[in-house]
């Protein structure tokens, strides 16, 4: 892997963690998180308003936009339930450990992505940790529900991230992150107006800074995740992003007071040395 691919990767590890520890901290609220996507909209809208012509997607991009907004909108609605319910300690590294382990089997059956062997055992070591970080944390209220919400978040992150490799060869990755974002907020918008309106008033009066710090969070580190894939495999890049983990945990061991066990702490290594191997890969 490139040097400048992993330190994109790292950046986006970091932005990814912070933004998922705010959702976490707002209890999954998504009116916060809804506002957040359109905030991600805003940000993104004049640059892709200054973008020549040349970038406007090609209609056989098309697919992968609503691919990925339809994949986009059942994440941000499973992540704000799993947060709702599970620690973020516990959703978080499982969430991500399933999708590591989904991404690079897909990866390599459709992708046709060959895997060294340090890249296995990277990607063992990380899933490893992450499932030793996420199945740590006891049996607090709401673990079975949030766990099944962070197994459903791990199945639309294998998802977004197989169409995503495919779409940055064919479409800008600014353009294409405005898009997935417009997509998922309309599709979330009737439920949202429906089944959340409370909420959603919650959070302009009294949450619009965590809306638009979530909406930051998101749109660089994906941004940076896109233009990493346009450099390294899609095996590699989702498992070295998981490097967030260790920083999602400790951030919700020290300032969410939430629970310590050797497990963890023994997983957050194994994620770490996973990281190594990956960049030796």
């Amino acid at each position: 892997m490139v040097t400048l691919a992993f330190l994109l990767i790292i950046l986006s590890a970091v932005l990814h963690a912070l933004w998922n520890f705010l959702t976490k901290r707002v209890s999954g609220n998504l009116g916060i998180v809804y506002l957040g996507i359109i905030c991600a909209c805003l940000i993104l809208l004049p640059f892709v308003l200054l973008l020549p012509t040349s970038y406007i997607p090609v209609p056989s991009a098309f697919r992968f936009i609503i691919a990925t907004g339809v994949i986009h909108a059942l994440y941000f609605f499973s992540l704000s339930r799993a947060y709702k319910y599970g620690n973020i300690s516990t959703v978080y590294p499982v969430a991500r450990g399933f999708g590591v382990v989904g991404t690079a089997i897909l990866a390599v059956v459709l992708l046709h992505e060959q895997i060294s062997a340090a890249g296995v055992s990277g990607i063992a070591s990380v899933c490893a940790g992450v499932l030793l970080i996420g199945t740590s944390s006891g049996r607090q209220s709401g673990h079975r529900t949030g766990l099944l919400f962070a197994l459903f978040v791990g199945a639309t992150m294998i998802g977004y991230s197989i169409v995503d490799k495919m779409a940055v060869a064919l479409i800008d990755p600014v353009v294409y992150i405005f898009c997935l974002f417009l997509l998922s907020t309309a599709l979330l918008t009737p439920y949202v107006i429906l089944a959340k309106r409370r909420e959603l008033f919650d959070a302009w009066n009294k949450n619009r800074k965590d809306s638009l710090l979530i909406g930051l969070g998101a749109t660089a580190g994906y941004l940076l995740i896109l233009y990493a894939f346009r450099m390294a495999q899609a095996s590699y890049v989702v498992a070295g992003r998981e490097f967030s983990v260790v920083i999602g945990s400790i951030m919700g061991i020290v300032y969410l007071r939430e629970p310590l066990f050797v497990r963890k702490v023994l997983g957050i290594i194994m994620v770490v040395l996973g990281m190594i191997m990956i960049r030796v890969a």
